[in-house]
């Protein structure tokens, strides 16, 4: 099944490297320019109980940014709780997981919207139903390009090479990278020239250096985005990555 083009795979170089961060702030400035566009959660391994409900941080979090209302079903339609590679919460949970509840759940909303953010869980390989099938496979089903969120310092280089490299094989187009975390003020040798290496040996646009957003918290029941959407609007060229994505939503 070929999807509709009408939305964009956010992945990372690992872990921990902020994609939640620049989902929820691409949203927002997204929604401010008068897009109807939303963020999607496909799966969220890591799940938090509140009020005797297993919700996404990450989900909760498009809300904390935007107007959104937080609709776990809508944003996050699959939530475990052992913090593991999808795969791996989903054994440990007796939960049967498959790609085609994925692509229908996204299917319905794109439909509804001018563009869907769709967050990954972790990197392009991290097991999402089995070993055999990775988080690189749902966004190949998708047929959705890739944008990338990396990190700032020593070792990037490697992790952002390899993964556009990759993702480059498995046919993916890649729009374009997001460095996170980024020092403007303080940052050493490694961090000054690493943008320009990066873009040089992937041939992928370096989108926006993001610095870190003063008060922002993902985690806990009042998460705060600071001042995220001036960061990402300041920060990120969100009309480069419109044009790349073949969309005239400006």
């Amino acid at each position: 099944m070929v999807m509709h083009n009408n939305g964009l795979f956010i992945t990372g170089t690992d872990t921990g490297v902020g994609k939640t961060v620049i989902t929820a702030g691409l949203l927002g400035a997204l929604r401010r320019r008068g897009t109807n566009a939303i963020a999607i959660k496909p799966i969220q391994s890591g799940g938090i109980l509140r009020e005797n409900q297993l919700i996404s941080e990450d989900a909760y979090f498009y809300g904390a940014v935007t107007d959104l209302p937080y609709t776990s079903r809508e944003l996050n339609p699959i939530c475990l709780q052992p913090s593991l590679a999808p795969a791996v919460a989903a054994e440990i949970e007796g939960v049967t997981l498959n790609l085609e509840t994925m692509l229908d759940h996204f299917l319905k909303i794109s439909a509804e919207h001018q563009l869907t953010l769709v967050e990954g869980a972790g990197g392009l390989m991290v097991p999402l139903v089995s070993t055999g099938v990775t988080v690189a496979d749902l966004a190949v089903r998708m047929n959705l390009p890739l944008l990338v969120v990396a990190r700032p310092n020593l070792g990037t280089i490697n992790h952002t090479c390899l993964t556009v490299a990759y993702a480059k094989a498995r046919g993916l187009k890649v729009a374009g990278i997001i460095i996170n975390m980024y020092d403007h003020h303080n940052s050493g040798v490694a961090e000054r020239t690493n943008p320009g290496l990066i873009e040089t040996m992937t041939g992928v646009p370096i989108l926006g250096l993001v610095p870190m957003v003063e008060g922002l918290t993902v985690e806990g029941e009042n998460p705060q985005p600071g001042d995220l959407i001036t960061l990402i609007e300041n920060y990120v060229d969100v009309d480069q990555l419109l044009k790349t994505l073949n969309h005239e939503i400006f």
